[in-house]
């Protein structure tokens, strides 16, 4: 059962938001091929991610977890956040505004005062757990797997413009 409510939840993913991966996609490959950084920073609980993204087994090239740095308009941040870590989020999206930084974020669900405050918004329609138990409750939440697979979505596309950018 896991499995299949799983794999549309993949599925919702990628239909809901062509667009969206799209102009992602065109952001991030712009920083790269411009020389500019990719800052990520996840909030709890998608941590996993900042390592993913930066030092996995196919990490994105100059890619760095956010921690103090001096943004440009040539840099992008990404960010990866759960409906809770709303406010966190909003402090640092106001600073990449201030620095004309460019952000994508990858949420849990449709927020929009974060909408309002990033470039891109990816959500992954993980709110809560696939599958019910015997009390009613649902239980195996796949927030960090649709977070890791929407990145993952992300990186193929950007090595495709990149190509196309080579070429």
């Amino acid at each position: 059962m896991y499995t299949t409510q799983l794999t549309g939840l993949f599925k919702k993913i990628n239909e809901t938001q062509v667009e969206s991966f799209e102009d992602a996609g065109r952001l991030l490959a712009q920083a790269l091929s411009a020389d500019g950084t990719l800052y990520v920073k996840a909030f709890d609980p998608f941590g996993a991610l900042e390592l993913a993204v930066t030092a996995g087994s196919e990490p994105l090239p100059h890619s760095t977890i956010l921690d103090n740095q001096q943004l440009t308009s040539r840099d992008r941040v990404l960010l990866f956040l759960s409906d809770t870590s709303e406010n966190q989020a909003l402090a640092l999206l106001e600073l990449c505004q201030r620095s004309q930084t460019p952000t994508i974020v990858v949420a849990s669900k449709q927020m929009d005062s974060i909408a309002d405050a990033c470039d891109v918004l990816l959500v992954t329609h993980a709110t809560k757990g696939l599958v019910p138990d015997d009390k009613g409750n649902r239980i195996g939440h796949p927030g960090t797997i649709a977070a890791l697979f929407l990145y993952n979505q992300l990186h193929l596309l950007v090595q495709d413009i990149l190509t196309e950018f080579e070429d």
